[in-house]
């Protein structure tokens, strides 16, 4: 960052870097400025909406979720559709999350855990999240505890964990926003991690069927087709 000769371009990604480094260390503060620096200097590229959508994020796992929402809100129309799409994700988590309870306590404590599974203290966060699942099962935000604790399970290479807890969004919550996602991972994980082939098209069948409307659909009729033995273009 402090070597002449490089580009302000590059300059900025290593800010980015650098900030991220700082959350990693515990120190949002230091991050957030270098956040609104970068997004000042790169206003007019998609590297300012990164760094836009990294600040909105920090505030969101600080806690302060309206200044994450304004953030968000901008990011909606960002350029970048795999940008504008985070933004839309994770305003929609704020939006579902808040408001019931004037201290959003159910949303603090999940974003406080999600921070630690952002800084790969991911057998701290399940514990945490085992604990948040039975605080929370009958909340509003009880399939983004189970959605985050089988994604974190993944990491950590816990498979069959992982599946116990995909498959209660999808018994559980069927008519919730991640039954498609959970159906999804779940069929993959038979599909590639298993090779159960029978087991994974069942649940491409299910997909096709149960969710017509759901970004997965197109390709669960590849997969399904091609684990059939159809000839796949």
């Amino acid at each position: 960052i402090n070597t002449p000769h490089f580009t302000q371009s590059f300059k900025n990604t290593c800010k980015l870097d650098l900030a991220d480094i700082f959350l990693l260390k515990n120190e949002p503060w230091e991050s957030t400025l270098l956040y609104m620096q970068v997004e000042k200097n790169e206003k007019e590229n998609s590297l300012g909406e990164i760094a836009k959508l990294k600040n909105a994020r920090l505030h969101y796992f600080t806690g302060e979720f309206e200044l994450a929402k304004e953030l968000l809100d901008i990011l909606k129309k960002a350029t970048t559709r795999e940008i504008a799409n985070d933004a839309m994700q994770l305003s929609l988590l704020i939006d579902d999350n808040t408001g019931s309870d004037s201290l959003e306590t159910p949303l603090r404590k999940f974003s406080q855990t999600e921070l630690l599974v952002f800084q790969n203290k991911n057998e701290e966060a399940i514990e945490k999240l085992k604990i948040l699942e039975k605080e929370l099962f009958s909340d509003s935000i009880a399939d983004e505890v189970l959605w985050l604790k089988a994604n974190t399970y993944l990491k950590l290479n816990k498979v069959n964990e992982a599946m116990i807890d995909l498959e209660i969004i999808i018994k559980d919550f069927k008519t919730d926003i991640l039954a498609d996602d959970a159906l999804n991972l779940l069929a993959t994980i038979y599909f590639e991690k298993l090779n159960n082939k029978p087991k994974a098209m069942e649940l491409y069948k299910t997909m096709l069927r149960d969710y017509p409307g759901s970004v997965f659909c197109a390709n669960a009729r590849i997969k399904y087709r091609e684990l059939r033995g159809d000839v796949v273009n």
